[in-house]
This record gives structure tokens, sequence and C-alpha cells, in this order.
């Protein structure tokens, strides 16, 4: 009979002869499972001792290489070169509502001095579709703004 540390013992020992006799798959290559998640066309910056520093759209990652660019021309990068990965993003969101913020109060000061008769429902409807059309104006060149400010993050390691 086994002592309680002795059952331990044994469950240890078993799980390691399991897992020599079954042979232990390699670890995945993080650079490689880190690439093979960015979508293509996502630019990214690699840099690397052998490749210096590339800036390109992600055209896949295949036979050990992460190709850039559109596929005709893609350039290959071996993954063993690559040292570090940075993605960019846009900041389109952001540029939205600080331009939807923006843009509410230039409509309101644009409107604030617009006066309709009581009933004159013509007038209103024009008041409020000019409001929304500066608000939504405001907010698609907020968008756009903010598609072109890029930053870079850190992908790998």
């Amino acid at each position: 009979m086994f002592a309680p540390s002795g059952w331990r013992l044994a469950l240890v020992l078993t799980v390691s002869l399991a897992g020599r006799v079954a042979g232990q798959a390699p670890a995945p290559d993080l650079r490689a499972l880190s690439l093979r998640s960015l979508r293509a066309g996502r630019t990214v910056r690699i840099s690397g001792r052998e490749i210096g520093t590339v800036t390109g759209p992600v055209a896949g990652v295949r036979d050990g290489a992460l190709w850039l660019g559109v596929d005709p021309a893609a350039r290959r990068v071996p993954l063993a070169g690559i040292d570090s990965v940075w993605v960019s993003r846009g900041h389109e969101g952001a540029g939205a509502l600080v331009g939807g913020l923006i843009g509410t109060v230039v409509a309101v000061a644009t409107q604030s001095g617009k006066t309709c008769e009581l009933g004159d429902s013509g007038c209103v409807a024009d008041a409020y579709v000019a409001r929304a059309g500066i608000l939504l104006g405001g907010t698609l060149l907020g968008a756009l703004i903010g598609h072109g400010i890029k930053t870079w993050h850190l992908r790998y390691p």
C-alpha cells in the first residue's frame, strides 16, 4: 500500500514516462503563431539583423516565410530572421467621436439664431436636416483624419 505522498510520486512518474513514450510534440514557434494570426492586407513593420526594417502589407505566412506586399511582387522574409513585429493601427473610432462632438458644437452654433414659426413644420424639418448634416459631416471627417493617424504596436516578441 502507498502512502499519500507515494501516490503522488507514482502519478508523476507515470505521466512522465507516458510523455516520453508517446513522444512529445515540440513547442510551437510563437513567431509563426503570431504572424499567422494576422489578416492579409494588415500593415506590419518587421525588423531583424539580416533584413533590417521592412514595412508592408501582409500577403501571408507560408513555407517558413512571411510574404509582404501584393502577391505577384511579394517579398519573402524568412521567419527565422525576424526579431520583432509591429502592427499599425488607425484611430477611426476616436476620430469619429471627436469629429462628432465638434460637429455638434458647430451645428448648434450655426443653427442657434434660426427661429421657426409655431406650426411651420418645413422650417423645423430644415433645421433638423441641417444639424444632422453638419453632425454627420463632422463625424465622417473625424473618422477620415483618424484613419490617417497610425500608431505602431509591438506584436512579437
